[in-house]
């Protein structure tokens, strides 16, 4: 750890790291502002309008003052974009929590679980009553899980910052890697465009299927985000409604699809490309024998067969893609149906997507990987096998990163249960289910997500959505450049 402290220049990182958080923040603080127009159509809002006004000014005036010279930045090491982006996240909830405190009297602690819950696009929540609370609230929680399924830092991307080096190492430390278009900054703004198409079309199909317009807007918004958050504690159950359903599952999917498939098919204005895809095969893949099972459960404990049906595909779908809609208690579930969910909240979707999770292309490059090693067992010294999976072709460091990835994830997994389990005294399911939803950015709950729960366990669950959204290894580098970083400042090196 020493050895590699004498290789950071201290005053570089601070500029770097400084002017790029600034960019973003500036991004935040335009966010800030949006909620602010719906005081035009509820006037009776108007008067919440000035906790969204004034934190929004503030971060567009600090992250312009932060970014003062980000004009005179050559270059960016992926460290620094790390660690950038993973303070960002950080700096981002706590600054979107006024709301929460001011409007619905929470406290700090419940308001940066709810922040990190919508930026992180999970899902899981501190609230309750959800009907009792104003719109422009709602709408706020909403907005955040829009945003933060295509990245804070691709919306600073898209407007923001200029092209370059520094744009293409934030990209990464996001945990992005698709490229659509050869030019990074037009990448994102095609991503942003197909991102709003398909959320205009989620409204539209909420709205002519009987949901309210406010309510088709907001489910748009978190479905297609994958996030989950809805405006009523029964979540989508509250519609009673397959054809809601249907088109809850359509946005879900839609959300967990690489982005990269979605302008293939807006392009070539065909399905082609979708059913190619060798993670929506996948998806289905692992959703067909989890719907089987789920169901099977369901059945043991006395729901009808198409009661059964309709809740296991409908959960299924919400697991895989990590969205978090619910049409039902799932506290009440057979252990081996919360088990088989939680799997799917841990594969979670496509790589390039709102979703989160390992992501299908690293578990399905794990399986090839197995394949590739019998085959290389078996095949005569010297033979050469091409390492592809579908259209992606991977190296030998690429297979490595992938089960590095993969152990990591699965380590802070395994540690949260185990605490989860010890400290709330609930069986070994409910504990992985709950982490699971947490670090999959998911937001199914068994009901362990509580206001009444611990303050360590909220924090917890606040640093697992955390590491999830990041994908592990920004957030680690952030950690270890803060503990190589504080010391030194303070002796003054």
């Amino acid at each position: 750890m020493l050895e590699l402290g004498k290789h950071i220049n201290i005053s570089d990182d601070l500029f770097v790291v400084k002017n790029l958080i600034g960019s973003i923040l500036q991004g935040v603080g335009i966010a800030y502002l949006i909620p602010v127009l719906l005081g035009w159509f509820y006037p009776e809002e108007i008067k919440y309008v000035v906790y969204f006004a004034a934190p929004g000014v503030f971060s567009i005036l600090l992250g312009a003052w932060l970014s003062r010279h980000m004009g005179k930045i050559e270059d960016v090491n992926l460290r620094q974009a790390m660690v950038s982006a993973a303070f960002t996240w950080l700096f981002a909830s706590a600054i979107s929590v006024i709301p929460f405190m001011a409007i619905a009297h929470m406290s700090f602690v419940d308001s940066y679980f709810e922040s990190m819950s919508a930026w992180t696009g999970t899902g899981l929540t501190m609230m309750s009553h959800l009907e009792s609370y104003p719109r422009i609230l709602l709408f706020w929680r909403a907005w955040m899980q829009w945003l933060g399924g295509i990245g804070i830092v691709l919306v600073a991307l898209t407007v923001l910052i200029r092209p370059g080096v520094a744009a293409a190492r934030l990209y990464r430390a996001e945990a992005r890697s698709e490229r659509i278009l050869p030019n990074l900054v037009n990448t994102s703004k095609v991503i942003f465009q197909i991102y709003f198409i398909l959320t205009v079309a989620g409204i539209y199909l909420y709205y002519i299927n009987g949901m309210p317009l406010f309510d088709a807007v907001t489910h748009a918004m978190t479905g297609l985000g994958t996030g989950g958050m809805s405006t009523h504690d029964l979540s989508i159950g509250y519609f009673n409604s397959t054809a809601i359903e249907a088109v809850t599952i359509f946005l879900m999917i839609m959300g967990a699809v690489n982005f990269t498939v979605h302008y293939k098919m807006f392009v070539n204005r065909r399905l082609k490309p979708f059913f190619e895809d060798i993670q929506v095969r996948y998806m289905f893949f692992f959703l067909v024998p989890t719907v089987a099972i789920t169901a099977y459960s369901l059945l043991q404990i006395g729901d009808t067969p198409a009661d059964s049906i309709r809740q296991s595909v409908f959960h299924a779908v919400s697991a895989i893609t990590c969205t978090g809609f619910g049409i039902a208690d799932l506290s009440k579930y057979p252990e081996l149906g919360k088990f088989i969910l939680g799997i799917l909240m841990v594969i979670g979707g496509g790589a390039g997507s709102t979703a989160g999770g390992i992501k299908l292309i690293r578990v399905t490059l794990m399986y090839e990987s197995l394949k590739w090693t019998l085959q290389q067992a078996i095949l005569p010294r010297g033979a050469v096998i091409k390492r592809k999976v579908g259209d992606y072709i991977f190296t030998e460091e690429d297979v490595q990163e992938v089960m590095s990835f993969t152990m990591t994830y699965i380590a802070f997994l395994l540690v949260g249960t185990v605490y989860t389990m010890i400290r709330m005294g609930t069986s070994l399911v409910d504990a992985f289910f709950e982490v699971a939803s947490a670090q999959g950015n998911v937001g199914l709950s068994v009901g362990i997500t509580s206001p009444s729960m611990p303050v360590d366990m909220k924090v917890l669950l606040i640093l697992h959505m955390w590491i999830g959204r990041l994908e592990i290894f920004s957030t680690l580098v952030f950690i270890i450049s803060a503990f190589l970083l504080v010391p030194r400042v303070v002796k003054g090196k």
